[in-house]
């Protein structure tokens, strides 16, 4: 078995980062109005006088979407059926000599001059192709990416926007999410005999999309503390 890896640091990560589509202030009246959903107890929600937010802050949360190809080539133990004349006992392909499969007496008085089969077994030698698409959370976790990336959507000057806020980091590294794209595509599996094979994985792109996302604090009855994420690209509470 032979497996061919691109080296991965041809690929530099392309940097997104998107947009606010919501400010402080209409961030601090989405917090107001649903505060009180987060201290709820047996059906019932606390005053909003007794929620106070104890602090509010922005992160830029990153995801890593990887492309690649993973290609291979095998030979492939097959075997096919051919139909010939009822009256031929075998055929001669190059050096191989193949007899047909010949029907009962039984069968001969049904299907009268019915064509005979021969059972021929040889190496196809094919050719496989997938492409696929992944895309990690800051953990490493395996996500949908539920934005789109539309020029209008994107900031102009996306390193100068991390410079000047904080950046979650990611807890994987691009090596490693790498060889996770590699290893979803290598599960790629054949119900036949396989042999020669040949594969070779090809990393097409990986792209660093940082979403700027509001964390707030908030501290309600008995001093219980809950943490309300808002998208602030989506502007909608965030998981």
């Amino acid at each position: 078995m032979k497996t061919l890896h691109m080296e991965e640091e041809s690929h530099k990560p392309k940097v997104i980062v998107l947009k606010q589509q919501i400010d402080k202030d209409g961030v601090e009246e989405l917090i107001d109005s649903k505060k009180t959903g987060y201290f709820r107890h047996l059906l019932q929600k606390p005053p909003k006088n007794e929620i106070h937010v104890d602090s509010l802050a922005l992160n830029y949360e990153p995801f890593m979407i990887l492309s690649g190809t993973y290609e291979a080539d095998f030979l492939r133990r097959m075997i096919h059926a051919i139909k010939v004349s009822h009256n031929a006992k075998e055929i001669i392909l190059g050096d191989g000599i193949f007899p047909t499969n010949q029907k009962s007496l039984f069968m001969k008085k049904i299907v009268q001059n019915g064509k005979n089969k021969v059972q021929l077994e040889f190496d196809e030698h094919i050719f496989v192709s997938e492409i696929r698409k992944i895309t990690l959370d800051h953990h490493g976790t395996e996500r949908t990416f539920p934005y789109k990336l539309e020029s209008i959507s994107k900031e102009n000057y996306p390193k100068q926007v991390l410079e000047k806020n904080t950046v979650k980091e990611f807890e994987i590294t691009t090596k490693d999410a790498i060889k996770k794209l590699e290893s979803t595509l290598q599960e790629m599996s054949f119900d036949y005999e396989v042999k020669n094979l040949n594969k070779n994985f090809v990393l097409d792109s990986v792209t660093e999309v940082y979403v700027p996302i509001y964390e707030a604090r908030l501290i309600g009855p008995k001093k219980k503390v809950e943490i309300m994420r808002i998208d602030a690209v989506t502007k909608k509470i965030s998981q």
